[in-house]
């Protein structure tokens, strides 16, 4: 699929049949007075810039006879995207916003909706293809395709279109579900132009646009920013992707995106969790909820610091900006912002005094020395997440600095280390975590402890400390708990920790040497990587049979078409990278 298609022809020549001189001489002033009129008719009724379309269009019937027919397409191209009624000429300020005009409407014509890639090619072999190959960490639906092809330009004005498999019923085949373009950079006259003449053009098929433009004073242009069409199984966006105020230009992106590609981009929110290790780490995640009911007769403020990012405002000190607000409001003028902001700078700023955090961190480890065994991992893990935030409250209120050192001193003695990381900056260790992952494995808080070091790589250290492939760790250690534990809660969510893990391993070994942004070696993935495909494909399959309804299904859902078309799915969950 990567090897460019041939250059389409649009027509062949063909050769001249033998006829008698007389003959001949009549028919060539026959066809030129037909020509001639051809033209006429045609310059009258149809814009100077549609008389190629038409001509192109009359050679394709003269030809049909000895042209085969394309091989037939699932859903078969819309109708030309067409315009308003020809009016009187009007002067065109700028030739190559006609020109964007004309490439974006013809271009959004080839669009047709969930074709295969093979029958869409034989329609346009003009157009290169190529499968994916880069790396989708955290990337949505939208960015999963399989294959695109393009026709290339300048970087920022190339035309797309994308091909995606969300379904596992066979064949696997990749269809049509988005296209975009972008305009190159023009004016500010003649990129309204385009607008206007796009947004008529699509109104005139599918009614008016919503707009979802910022309110007026926010815009950057006087005209719509954002518009929308949402005709059944397809949405359509036209919007100015950049202006830059300075040089009055910008750009403009036409969008389209088919039904399955809308219905998984809906997806997305709930699959998002399952493809990232910060959802368990979040302030007030569910870990924290039940570390909170589990501690607050005993703990009621670390219960509240577990479960909220920033302390609730003094009542007192609310009350003070109210009223000063209030005498600002009588005071001021009809006009201006004075009032907004005198509301805003007046409402008090609260953060977690880290005094506080670190003396109920000192309080929770020194009641787990002398806590009952089964009431240890509690204590224990709720002062990892505390221990966890403290850094950062220091960053942010340097009051305590001059304690900082004396803290970390103290901390150390109940085994609470920290590392400096990257411009004298400071990292948690997690050390707490895994103590009660180890000494506690058989509780549900030891278990929990081992998913969240999973989801993290098994590597809590600074930049890579672990080294870069985590997915090896995460192998070996997913795979002994899945043998140890069949009846665990999270096995689900292990198994699919693994699958990612093996997924990713195959992935490096598709990685590609060209782009800037990719620092992994493919050639030291290619031993074991199709063993680890075949393993990621069991692994997801193994969800979808045993709990076909779970979320943990759904994501292996998503991934497991491409994957069993050894299509590049772009995995780097379990790829450790410092950024120079």
């Amino acid at each position: 699929m990567s090897q460019e298609c041939p250059e389409f022809q649009s027509h062949q020549t063909r050769q001249p049949q033998q006829v008698r001189p007389a003959s001949l001489l009549f028919g060539k002033r026959f066809l030129g007075l037909v020509a001639m009129s051809l033209v006429f008719v045609v310059t009258l009724v149809l814009r100077p810039s549609l008389l190629k379309a038409a001509w192109d269009g009359v050679t394709r019937i003269l030809h049909v006879e000895s042209t085969p027919p394309p091989p037939p397409l699932v859903i078969k191209a819309r109708h030309e995207m067409q315009s308003p009624a020809p009016a009187a000429p009007q002067p065109q300020s700028d030739d190559s916003g006609e020109a964007q005009v004309q490439k974006l409407s013809t271009d959004f014509e080839k669009s047709a909706w969930g074709a295969s890639l093979q029958d869409w090619s034989a329609l346009h072999p003009e157009i290169p293809c190529a499968p994916f190959h880069g790396h989708m960490w955290g990337r949505g639906a939208d960015a999963q395709w399989a294959q695109q092809c393009s026709i290339p330009t300048e970087l920022q004005a190339a035309a797309h279109w994308s091909f995606y498999i969300f379904t596992l019923q066979e064949p696997l085949v990749s269809r049509l579900e988005q296209f975009d373009e972008t305009t190159i950079a023009l004016p500010e006259e003649a990129l309204k132009q385009v607008q206007q003449s796009l947004q008529t053009r699509l109104a005139a098929r599918y009614g008016p646009a919503e707009d979802r433009s910022p309110t007026a004073h926010a815009r950057a242009v006087s005209w719509p920013e954002f518009l929308r069409w949402q005709p059944v199984d397809l949405e359509i966006q036209l919007d100015l992707s950049e202006f830059d105020p300075q040089r009055k230009e910008g750009r403009l992106r036409l969008q389209a995106r088919h039904r399955a590609l809308l219905n998984a981009l809906n997806d997305d929110e709930r699959l998002k969790r399952l493809g990232t290790a910060d959802f368990t780490y979040e302030v007030g995640s569910f870990i924290d909820q039940q570390l909170a009911d589990s501690l607050l007769l005993e703990f009621p403020d670390v219960a509240t610091m577990l479960v909220k990012q920033q302390p609730d405002p003094d009542p007192q000190k609310m009350r003070e900006a109210v009223e000063q607000w209030q005498n600002q409001l009588k005071s001021a003028g009809p006009a201006g912002q004075t009032r907004v902001r005198a509301f805003v700078i007046a409402a008090p700023q609260t953060n977690w005094k880290p005094e506080k955090f670190y003396d109920a961190l000192v309080r929770l480890l020194t009641n787990a020395k002398i806590a009952p065994p089964d009431r240890q991992p509690v204590l224990l893990f709720a002062s990892d997440r505390l221990a966890w935030r403290l850094p950062w409250l220091m960053n942010n209120d340097y009051s305590q600095a001059g304690h900082w050192q004396k803290w970390r001193t103290n901390l150390a003695s109940f085994g609470v280390t920290y590392e400096q990381s990257g411009e004298g900056g400071w990292t948690y260790t997690s050390a707490l975590l895994k103590r009660v992952e180890a000494d506690y494995p058989e509780t549900d808080w030891g278990e929990r402890a081992f998913l969240i070091l999973l989801t993290h790589g098994w590597d809590t250290g600074v930049d890579c400390e672990a080294g870069s492939d985590q997915f090896r760790h995460v192998i070996a250690r997913g795979l002994a708990f899945l043998e140890k534990r069949p009846n665990s809660p999270y096995q689900l969510d292990v198994q699919l920790i693994v699958a990612q893990a093996h997924e990713t391993w195959w992935s490096l070994s598709q990685a590609p040497t060209d782009q800037e942004d990719s620092d992994a070696n493919p050639q030291e993935y290619k031993e074991g990587a199709e063993a680890a495909r075949q393993q990621a494909i069991a692994r997801y399959e193994h969800l979808l049979q045993f709990a076909p309804q779970s979320d943990q299904a759904a994501y292996a859902r998503r991934v497991l078409p491409r994957l069993k078309q050894s299509i590049d799915t772009g995995q780097r969950r379990f790829y450790c990278s410092v950024a120079d």
